[in-house]
């Protein structure tokens, strides 16, 4: 009885060993068949080929784009994103190359052609110049039957065009300034080379006149050369990070003489937080914001207020200023800046002075024109600061605005010129 007892248990034991192993061939033979399908077998090799295709471009130190047969970028190596968007993906070339017919570009390309390079220039958010090859369609299959891609090529040639360009600026723009104050100096040597060279009054007299053109040659030049490098590399998004509130506390040291010796006082607010940062150098930052500060303090008359205000903003509806723009203020954008639902730091610089004639406005940030008309000609300036102000705004992403009420427009409206700097913040919310 015991034997025969122990020989049904092991029976039992045996047959529930079996059927297992039953269930685990059969599941190993269906997975088996089911990865030898010719479907399976198609799409495990289009993904690999692509997953290499993407390696490939990612390996690469140029800019490439993977497109689509709509021309749709399917992959975007980290180089092309820089260039362009960080959210290129799925996204039509034609949106960042408006000007470009992308559509006829792609027949050529998957009827066996290869289109000539195409040069596209974009001007927003930033100018930009760029060289676009393509390559051939590459089927994604290796039977050549599938979905093919194209590979897109992106070669920055901004600098170049940048650096063309402003040579040729430079050139015209430095003889023409320059002629003036040489002409001065020549002329003054040569009067005292002849009867004022023994007459001491006459000879002070001239050689301050010519220390003083030489002073303005010399900020000419230091003038053009700092407008020269930030035009040269605007394009390029910084990537620093800037305190906006040490650069307008380091504006405000450079300038308190200034503002003493005209009797005007520089009225600072700044936030509770420890710093105000955004995207960008701080050296540009103060160079900014010493320009519009000095042209502030120059345009104001003796014993009033510079107000400079420096507050950050959970979002950003477009509102350039904190108080409503008045009907009878002129406003414009100097350099555009999108509404956004990120934070940004909102400079505003205030004077009191005599505000702007409407025909001054379209014409700020213009290279060489001076605003401050009926100023002494020393304290005229080069006419290269706002535009200095722009371009260091372009080069920082951030948007500039202006509004003035001039004196002759309403006695009963104050009169003055705000300048408005919109930054992004990148420091966590206060």
């Amino acid at each position: 009885m015991l034997i025969l007892s122990s020989l049904a248990k092991m029976s039992l034991w045996l047959s529930l060993c079996a059927f297992g192993l039953t269930i685990a061939v059969l599941w190993l033979y269906f997975r088996v068949l089911r990865s030898n399908q010719p479907g399976t077998i198609e799409q495990n090799e289009e993904a690999l080929r692509g997953k290499i295709f993407e390696e490939i471009a990612d390996a690469l130190p140029r800019a490439i784009a993977i497109l689509d047969r709509d021309a749709k970028i399917v992959h975007a190596n980290s180089a092309a994103q820089k260039l362009l968007s960080p959210d290129m993906l799925g996204r039509p070339l034609s949106a960042y190359l408006p000007a470009s017919p992308i559509d006829p570009i792609m027949d050529q390309i998957f009827e066996g052609e290869i289109p000539p390079t195409l040069s596209e220039h974009i001007s927003h958010p930033a100018e930009l110049y760029l060289d676009v090859d393509f390559s051939q369609s590459i089927s994604v299959q290796s039977d050549s039957s599938g979905k093919a891609v194209v590979f897109a090529v992106l070669a920055d040639r901004t600098l170049a065009e940048k650096e063309r360009e402003l040579r040729a600026d430079f050139l015209a723009n430095a003889s023409h300034e320059l002629k003036t104050p040489i002409a001065s100096i020549k002329g003054y040597i040569e009067t005292l080379r002849g009867h004022a060279k023994d007459d001491p009054i006459a000879r002070e007299k001239f050689l301050g006149i010519m220390a003083e053109q030489a002073d303005r040659m010399e900020r000419l030049v230091t003038d053009l050369l700092s407008l020269r490098r930030i035009e040269s590399i605007e394009h390029i998004a910084p990537s620093e990070t800037a305190d906006l509130r040490k650069a307008i506390v380091a504006a405000q040291d450079a300038l308190n003489l200034l503002a003493a010796t005209r009797d005007i006082q520089l009225l600072i607010t700044l936030p509770d937080t420890a710093s105000a940062t955004t995207s960008g150098k701080t050296d540009e930052c103060v160079q900014l914001f010493l320009n519009l500060m000095e042209n502030a303090i120059k345009l104001s008359p003796k014993g009033s207020f510079v107000r400079i205000t420096l507050e950050h903003l959970p979002s950003w509806s477009g509102e350039a200023f904190p108080e409503p723009t008045l009907n009878d203020a002129e406003f414009r954008c100097i350099v555009h800046r999108s509404s956004s639902s990120s934070p940004v730091w909102r400079v505003v610089i205030s004077d009191e002075g005599p505000g702007l004639a409407r025909e001054h406005l379209p014409r700020i940030g213009e290279r060489f024109y001076r605003i401050a008309g009926d100023l002494p000609a020393q304290e005229k300036g080069t006419g290269l600061g706002l535009a200095i102000v722009k371009h260091i705004a372009v080069r920082n992403r951030a948007g500039l605005f202006v509004k003035t009420t001039h004196a002759d427009r309403n006695e009963n409206t104050p009169s003055g010129t705000s300048f408005s700097v919109v930054f992004s913040a990148t420091n966590p919310t206060p």
